[in-house]
């Protein structure tokens, strides 16, 4: 059985599942597995552990290398999200006769959306959390829906037996993660804002993104040494392995499904203090393996209790790692996969026109992961220059008329308040779709 990923890239989460699916499968079996990365990679971390496991790597294909791919293939799984090269290579093939399944990276439930196109097709539909078993995505009766996780432990250290620290003055809060507003909750300085002296620095692993922002919020709160910044680290298992406690508040509106920051510090004993959202009520057990919040004034509650009991804060670090560390494995990860698979074998390829489910232009492409399909409503990272947003659009598709107007919207990061009805124009009637490769041929 021969499974071709397309990914627009090898980045972050999904390439780290990537590999230990394709590195699992490596070891042994019936499925062999073959990866068409659609940009060329900024980290090769995960695309050279791909390609030392054996498995073939196209970057960057032309058309005439994804149709031969995707020919050979027995299933095509696209590794789904709202990037830009996703409907740009899938609605150039025309219409094309496949296995498809699609494991969705983001949860559907705000922005982005996972296009509702998908909904009726021929493709299996894989999440990356339950979470997304809640949101609205309809799908057609007998259309098949599962859930297998992204997120791995394995390649996290064992964790030895942790002695509580003597006194609660030794304990150590930490933040593991991207510090973009599109992630993080946009208070987070105040959610720490009332911890003591004797807790402080807050402890921030990960890209610098707003660094200026959040030192300026602390001062203005009169606590300038709030924070203390360590930027990308290597070794991120040393790094959580002098944690206690992760302040984790994210966005209510956050588009994260796996949480692989937050497996990975639970499986390292880090305990958790996470707000009630889907994606991390899916992960935290409440009281168990950490604490799972409404509010900031219960996240506050929350982290002067652990402060406060070093025993409830080390016996509770046992059963999170404990718990993600029997949960979050790459054998479970490709057992579930490989059930999806034998499942999908038993129909027969079916005919797929991406038109239908994405649109006809770039604009549309972009529409048809806003949630409602309005460009007013977009996930938040609207004004981003990357992650989906229509300014990630509008640089890979150039002289776009409906993605030039919406970037030209947008302001500081928001939409002007200023409405607009979107015109039909009659070039979509009747006409034929158009190919946006570029100069590829």
């Amino acid at each position: 059985m021969k499974i071709l990923h397309i990914t627009p890239h090898l980045g972050g989460g999904v390439g780290r599942a990537l590999s230990c699916l394709i590195r699992r499968a490596a070891a042994g079996g019936s499925v062999r597995h073959a990866l068409l990365c659609l940009e060329q990679p900024e980290k090769r971390q995960a695309i050279d552990a791909i390609a030392a496991a054996g498995c073939p790597v196209t970057v960057a294909p032309t058309l005439a290398e994804a149709r031969a791919a995707i020919d050979e293939a027995d299933i095509v799984q696209v590794e789904l999200w709202n990037h830009p090269e996703i409907p740009r290579l899938l609605c150039a093939l025309g219409p094309t006769a496949m296995r498809l399944l699609t494991w969705c990276h983001v949860s559907g439930l705000g922005g982005p959306r996972i296009p509702p196109g998908l909904s009726g097709t021929p493709a299996a539909i894989v999440f990356t959390s339950p979470c997304s078993l809640q949101g609205g995505f309809l799908r057609a009766a007998g259309q098949q829906v599962a859930v297998v996780s992204s997120a791995s432990v394995d390649h996290m250290p064992a964790l030895s037996e942790r002695m509580p620290r003597p006194v609660p003055d030794g304990m150590r809060i930490g933040y593991v993660g991207t510090l973009d507003f599109s992630k993080l909750h946009p208070d987070f300085v105040d959610f720490l804002a009332e911890l003591p002296d004797k807790a402080l620095p807050v402890h921030l692993y990960g890209d610098n993104t707003n660094q200026e922002a959040l030192e300026a919020q602390c001062r203005a709160i009169g606590r300038s040494g709030l924070l203390r910044f360590h930027g990308h680290v290597s070794d991120i298992a040393g790094a959580l392995a002098e944690l206690d406690v992760l302040a984790y508040p994210l966005d209510p509106a956050h588009y994260g499904t796996a949480e692989n920051a937050l497996v990975e510090a639970m499986a390292m004993g880090v305990v958790p203090v996470v707000l009630d959202n889907p994606a991390e009520r899916c992960i935290v057990s409440d009281g168990e393996t950490g604490f799972v919040v409404r509010d900031k004034d219960g996240f506050r509650a929350a982290l002067r209790r652990l402060l406060s009991d070093p025993e409830e804060c080390a016996a509770m670090a046992r059963r999170a790692s404990a718990t993600v560390r029997a949960r979050y494995t790459a054998r479970v990860m490709e057992e579930e996969m490989n059930a999806q698979y034998r499942m999908l074998m038993r129909q027969a390829r079916a005919p797929f026109d991406f038109h239908t489910v994405f649109g006809q232009t770039p604009g549309d492409w972009y529409l048809s992961f806003q949630p409602t399909g309005d460009p007013h409503i977009g996930a938040p990272a609207t004004a981003e220059a990357r992650k989906g947003s229509v300014h990630h659009f509008l640089a890979k598709f150039p002289g776009d008329p409906d993605l030039e107007r919406w970037a030209g919207e947008t302001l500081a990061g928001r939409l002007v308040a200023a409405s607009f009805a979107r015109p039909k124009p009659a070039r979509r009637a009747g006409m034929r779709p158009r190919t946006y490769l570029g100069a590829r041929p």
